[in-house]
């Protein structure tokens, strides 16, 4: 039996944006849980407005949910600093951004 290790956890993740004024803000992740192994692929895909690129700017470490936990090898992102984040990111984290 084979086991494969967890690359990518995400647990109960919430993202919040506030808006301007007092008003209600607008919740666009609510309570999303992941689990993706080492070496699964996987698409993210759903209308535009879903919380498809804040759902990856979470994983990507270039924004912070709200709410919930998440692991990217191990290790739980809300734990580090925004240096540890540069460096992880450099080191671990591969982008191609829709609009360059």
């Amino acid at each position: 039996m084979r086991v494969t290790a967890t690359l990518l956890k995400l647990t109960d993740v919430t993202k919040r944006y506030a808006a301007a004024g007092g008003a209600d803000g607008v919740s666009v992740l609510n309570a999303v849980t992941l689990e993706v192994a080492r070496g699964e692929t996987l698409a993210i895909v759903g209308p535009s407005g879903s919380g498809k690129s804040t759902l990856l700017q979470v994983i990507g470490t270039l924004d912070r949910p709200t709410s919930g936990a998440v692991l990217l090898d191990g290790k739980d992102i809300s734990q580090l600093d925004d240096l540890q984040l540069a460096e992880m990111r450099n080191r671990q984290i591969g982008f191609v951004f829709q609009a360059h």
